[in-house]
């Protein structure tokens, strides 16, 4: 709708080309769409010299993401943002000729079903995360990798021209030491080196939908005031690749250092040794490398059902990438037992809704109760310790009532995450409970994300790296 917004897309490629830097540009569809509308093959071309990563196909239209995912359950919500987004994704491959290599919620629209399709897409890094579990680091979160932004340039549009460049470099420095070992994001919205306010914002704030002949364009800064942010930004640039701590790296680089093998086994020994360690539900180290409690879910089915089955442990066993239940479990359950018929009935049921469904069963039938996910799995963690005391499984499992949510779930980051009052583009009493709900059943896939060349796994029985 701006399309002086072009001029400072093509200005930001073109000098981050000239300082040597690789960046990461996030496209929205229409975008692509318009630029090859209007003829701008300088513009795709300055463009596609760097990293081209996602950014929805329509951003700020109603409906949003978020909007979208709260009138949906899991599965058709992966289903629903399959059909609205593949089209951008294909539009932005074919304008600037490669695959996004990460996906970014467009203002605070998203969902877990979001991260979900974005990784059946192979778009598996979301790159401007609301969590993180460490500073600086990546964790893995309905298999996406997550990676948190920093800072932008766009907190210094506003600062004195005399003073903007001086600020802009002692803040860096300051995170550089606070995230000394981990990565920094610093980003901006291109377009806002010409624009004195979001396109989006004139036309749909507080959720107004507007139709299209009616859109408006936004507000352009004055040419004085863009050639002293050009100065700034150029010469920060400028001084940022010469600093000796920083080592600039790519969201592709990054998903290679930290990405999964496609298949990964661990021992029945060690899954002995984590039914030790399950006291509450969170991930677990194993090694070198990290468990999420999905996984874990995984792992304690796939074992016991075999170790039923052939009455001994397996040799190894696959660590299944399952996301999350895909509705609330039920409420504790009281404190009881099941019959070991029942409960190696209920093993086959959550061993085989993991393999068709790749997620947490919400609920296990266990004779005539429902059980919820983790009071089903700390059962399974005792059945293993009874067979390796003594060779036998128990004639009657303990089950008892326990917290259905990870502990991570509970941290004040995804406790209090919220979407009403955080999007001038959301309708002022959209509150996506169902969408939040989502996003904290999903907290069954969160861990901490290691480099491959630290993580150790089994293949086929055989120990790799």
């Amino acid at each position: 709708m701006t399309p002086a917004s072009a001029e400072a897309e093509k200005w930001w490629a073109e000098t981050m080309s000239k300082h040597g830097i690789t960046a990461c540009i996030a496209i929205v569809g229409e975008l692509a769409r318009t630029l090859q509308k209007r003829g701008r093959k300088d513009v795709l071309s300055a463009m596609s010299a760097h990293e081209i990563a996602y950014h929805s196909d329509f951003h700020s239209l109603p409906p949003t993401w978020a909007e979208i995912l709260d009138e949906c359950g899991w599965q058709d919500g992966i289903e629903r943002i399959l059909l609205t987004e593949l089209k951008g994704i294909n539009d932005v491959r074919e304008a600037f000729g490669q695959h996004p290599s990460a996906w970014c919620k467009p203002g605070n629209s998203w969902g877990a079903q979001v991260a979900a399709a974005m990784s059946l897409l192979d778009i598996p890094v979301f790159c401007d995360s609301p969590f993180a579990i460490q500073r600086g680091q990546p964790f893995w979160f309905a298999n996406s990798l997550m990676l948190q932004y920093h800072t932008s340039f766009d907190r210094y549009f506003d600062v004195p021209t005399g003073e903007r460049l001086k600020k802009m470099q002692d803040d860096f420095l300051k995170l550089c030491d606070a995230h000394a070992g981990g990565y920094i994001i610093m980003f901006t919205h291109p377009a806002r080196l010409v624009t004195a306010d979001f396109w989006d914002a004139v036309n749909f704030r507080n959720g107004r939908k507007p139709p299209r002949d009616q859109w408006r364009p936004a507000p352009l800064r004055a040419a004085k005031e863009v050639a002293e942010l050009k100065r700034d930004f150029d010469s920060f640039l400028a001084w940022v690749v010469k600093q000796p701590q920083v080592e600039l790296t790519t969201y592709r680089q990054l998903f290679a250092e930290y990405r999964q093998p496609k298949m990964r086994w661990i021992s029945g020994e060690n899954v002995l040794q984590l039914s030790e360690k399950v006291n509450e539900l969170t991930y677990q180290q194993m090694e070198d490398d990290f468990l999420s409690p999905a996984e874990l879910f995984g792992v304690f089915v796939h074992t016991v059902a075999f170790l039923a089955r052939e009455k001994k442990l397996p040799e190894a066993v696959p660590v299944r990438s399952l996301f999350g239940p895909p509705q609330m479990p039920p409420s504790p359950i009281p404190k009881g037992s099941a019959a070991l018929s029942d409960f190696l009935s209920a093993i086959a049921f959550a061993d085989e809704f993991c393999t068709h469904t790749r997620c947490v069963p919400d609920r296990i039938p266990v004779g005539q109760s429902n059980v919820g996910p983790n009071a089903f799995m700390r059962a399974i963690a005792w059945l293993l310790r009874e067979w390796r005391t003594d060779g036998s499984l128990p004639a009657s499992i303990p089950l008892k009532p326990v917290p259905e949510l990870p502990k991570v779930a509970d941290e004040r980051q995804f406790r209090n995450y919220r979407f009403k009052g955080t999007w001038v583009i959301f309708p002022p009493d959209f509150e996506g409970l169902r969408t939040l709900e989502h996003i904290q059943l999903q907290t069954w896939t969160v861990k901490p994300a290691v480099p491959v060349h630290k993580a150790k796994f089994r293949n086929n029985g055989t120990t790799g790296r």
